[in-house]
């Protein structure tokens, strides 16, 4: 146990764990907060993603039982404890993973949801056998709702604490998938990113990540630099409504790929994943917008279940996961996602060059395709309007044979934000605070968006400068208390042995 700061935590959590369960052996789990500084809604696309573990941490403390019982307690009062029976929340017989968590019913929102799947994932896996339970105490300062994957770090720390009680083994790779598909159980289908870099992360290292098949790169954080986190204060709750806005996101990006799969059949091996639809695959970048082209604007479902009849099995279950919107809006989430595709990769030669100018600019163009306005001045905003019409693909393609270099960079694919709108006009302002402060090279969204934290990148020399000037023109004008952070990097989940640990 490296890090001493952490002790004061892990004191008041084996204190509490003492009260409540007192005369047990013990062990603790620290596992990590995550940002992504990069490649935001693609890490289920197979996309790039360039994470951070931060010095925001979740730790529980564990004793095995010898039964299947599962009990759960938090420090904080606002959770509920959680008593279960194993077999009450797994599938009664080994099933496909995926077919069962379309039909469990869970009570949305709660917080032993990401304890529960926990166990049922890891039973269903060892079916016949009964795997044993555990008491679970857990505390930690990873912001809910900010965007920082609070409720993956419960997957995280339980499904560690469950096969250490178990004897389970698993490589870290292992470790990312079963945490990724047991949230599932929760209702949103999200990728494994949060979970690998909670895993992977390394000290004064951005994780440089793909999946599918998964691999790293670690590349140097600049000791120049600082990412300071500011909280919007608007929770981004895995509520209904947010969940229902995910899914239909993802429902997207499926229609999307399956008709450019079936539009350009040449390539269509090499389209396993949206990923795929890239300058190198398809040849050139003009023809990567000729195939965003060919894509409807919008469509309704009944549009895309004739378009797509001959795989309607696949999306009868892909839009059981929400209700129908008046239409999906196919061309502009899908130019989001193959361009942030691109953005994601290519900022890997940024990164290793050291050119964290221009990594920060594609930071600021990752937001645009989120936002939902753009701030004219503190008190001013208006509808963000970017739409992947036919005629801007085409200048986009014209401009690539541009004289003016300036133009020709301008019109390139990793430019082009796309328009998967999952931001609030708060974050817009956020950012469109900080892009006006000099020092500052790039800031986001972190997380999957409707709330929580602002990333923003900068030199260390304007830290004061960005911090001042968004307490001022946020917190203080808004009547909101300052939410703001340095976001540390630190290494990913781990074990602490307790045997010699006396608070």
């Amino acid at each position: 146990m490296a890090d001493r700061a952490w002790y004061p935590e892990l004191k008041r959590l084996v204190t509490f764990f003492r009260q409540h369960f007192p005369g047990r052996n013990m062990f603790a789990v620290r596992v990590p907060a995550r940002i992504n500084l990069l490649g935001t809604h693609i890490d289920h696309r197979g996309g790039w993603v360039n994470y951070l573990a931060i010095n925001k941490n979740l730790w529980v403390v564990a004793s095995p039982r010898n039964d299947s019982t599962v009990t759960a307690m938090n420090i904080e009062q606002k959770y509920p404890p959680v008593h279960f029976d194993i077999p009450d929340v797994a599938p009664p017989e080994k099933v496909v993973w995926e077919d069962f968590v379309r039909k469990v019913q869970v009570a949305r929102g709660a917080w032993d949801n990401y304890i529960k799947c926990a166990f049922a994932f890891l039973q269903n896996e060892f079916f016949p056998e009964r795997i044993k339970g555990c008491d679970l105490c857990f505390y930690g300062d990873i912001p809910v709702g900010a965007g920082l994957s609070s409720s993956s770090a419960v997957v995280v720390a339980t499904t560690l604490a469950a096969c250490r009680t178990n004897h389970l083994s698993y490589t870290k790779e292992q470790m990312v998938e079963i945490t990724g598909r047991a949230e599932w159980y929760v209702g949103t289908r999200g990728g494994w990113g949060d979970q690998a870099a909670m895993f992977f992360g390394k000290r004064n290292m951005i994780a440089h990540s793909q999946f599918y098949p998964m691999q790293i790169e670690y590349l140097p954080f600049p000791d120049d630099c600082v990412v300071i986190s500011a909280n919007s204060l608007i929770e981004a709750k895995k509520s209904s409504e947010a969940r229902n806005i995910f899914n239909e996101r993802i429902a997207v990006y499926e229609a999307g790929l399956s008709l450019i799969r079936k539009k350009f059949p040449a390539l269509r091996k090499k389209f396993s994943l949206l990923r795929d639809v890239n300058p190198e695959i398809c040849g050139s970048e003009a023809l990567v917008y000729d195939i965003i082209a060919s894509l409807p604007e919008e469509a309704t479902r009944s549009q895309l279940r004739k378009l797509l009849a001959e795989e309607k099995e696949k999306f009868d279950i892909i839009f059981e996961t929400h209700p129908e919107p008046p239409s999906y809006r196919v061309r502009d989430v899908v130019c989001y996602g193959i361009a942030e595709c691109e953005r994601s990769r290519v900022c890997g030669n940024f990164l290793r060059n050291h050119d964290f100018k221009r990594f920060g600019e594609l930071m600021f163009i990752s937001h645009d395709g989120d936002r939902v306005v753009r701030y004219l001045n503190e008190n001013r905003c208006v509808p963000w309007e970017w739409r992947a019409t036919d005629r801007l693909l085409q200048e986009m393609k014209e401009g690539l044979n541009s004289d003016d270099p300036a133009v020709c960079e301008r019109s390139r694919l990793y430019r082009q934000p796309g328009a998967y709108r999952c931001s609030r006009e708060e974050l817009d302002f956020l950012v469109d605070t900080a892009k006006t402060i000099p020092g500052v090279l790039g800031a986001k969204l972190t997380g999957a968006g409707l709330g929580g934290c602002v990333l923003i990148l900068t030199y260390r020399y304007a830290l004061d400068r960005v911090v001042e000037q968004l307490r001022e023109k946020y917190y203080r004008k808004r009547g909101l208390p300052e939410d703001i952070f340095i976001c540390e990097t630190t290494d990913g989940a781990e074990f602490i042995e307790l045997d010699a640990f006396n608070p």
